[in-house]
């Protein structure tokens, strides 16, 4: 009996490392895409406005869980390996403190998502109108919307009449840029010819959230593998931590 006992102990003890494993990675990957959002942080200010700046903050949080989750793989291996009882709480809290707040901040977003939606539309096509200046411009509003026009297949927010009275049209007396043209270097790229054969006739707007929609499961499905790990570490570390009473 002791020893079913303790090959038990020993299999929850080697999840427990597998887990924090698992975690640990988490950790890196979610701080190497808030270094990546911060570092192209200008990049997507010029691009949706200045109030986008609230919704950068993500780089923030997911560089601070970065970290966290790291520190935390370090802490859960420990506590498993000395078998040490106050690391093993101290991973507990942690861990449940985080699974917290990421249901939170889901909460927060699907209640408000059509807020963000609708702000990110208007500083999005002010920027277009006020800061574009041309195919090929090295500064950041420019470079920005050529990249996601070029990325995606689109004209625009909305399309290419979102050009019409804009800083662009003015300056250089087009109704769209380069970057619309599905051939940005044929002759019938000409800024007046509109027709669908020449440029994108879809908005980056409804392109980017068609990509958003197509990779929906596969986003969900992350985040529904990440908080079953997240669950399961709990309930085994505290479980290690009430086994480790009853042999004291």
């Amino acid at each position: 009996m002791e020893s079913h006992v303790q090959s038990v102990f020993f299999c929850i003890k080697f999840l427990m490392v597998g887990i924090n494993a698992i975690v640990t990675i988490a950790g890196f990957v979610l701080l190497g895409f808030g270094v990546w959002v911060k570092v192209h942080g200008d990049s997507i200010l010029q691009i949706l406005g200045p109030r986008a700046g609230h919704f950068l903050n993500v780089g923030y949080f997911c560089i601070a869980a970065g970290c966290i989750l790291a520190l935390l793989g370090f802490i859960g291996c420990c506590g498993v390996i000395k078998e040490s009882k106050i690391l093993l709480m101290l991973f507990f809290i942690i861990m449940a403190t985080i699974f917290i707040g990421e249901v939170a901040c889901a909460i927060i977003i699907l209640i408000f998502q059509s807020i963000v939606a609708s702000v990110f539309q208007k500083e999005a096509l002010q920027s277009l109108k006020n800061n574009y200046t041309g195919y090929g411009d090295k500064n950041f509003a420019s470079y920005g919307w050529d990249s996601v026009m070029s990325t995606f297949h689109c004209c625009g927010l909305n399309n290419y009449t979102d050009f019409i009275g804009s800083f662009y049209q003015k300056q250089k007396e087009r109704l769209y840029p380069r970057s619309c043209c599905r051939d940005p270097t044929s002759p019938d790229c000409d800024g007046i010819d509109t027709s669908f054969t020449v440029i994108y006739t879809k908005g980056c707007f409804q392109a980017v959230i068609s990509m958003i929609k197509r990779n929906s499961i596969v986003i969900g499905g992350v985040a529904v593998g990440i908080a079953v790990i997240e669950v399961i570490s709990m309930a085994v570390s505290l479980a290690l931590f009430i086994n480790l009473f009853r042999i004291v």
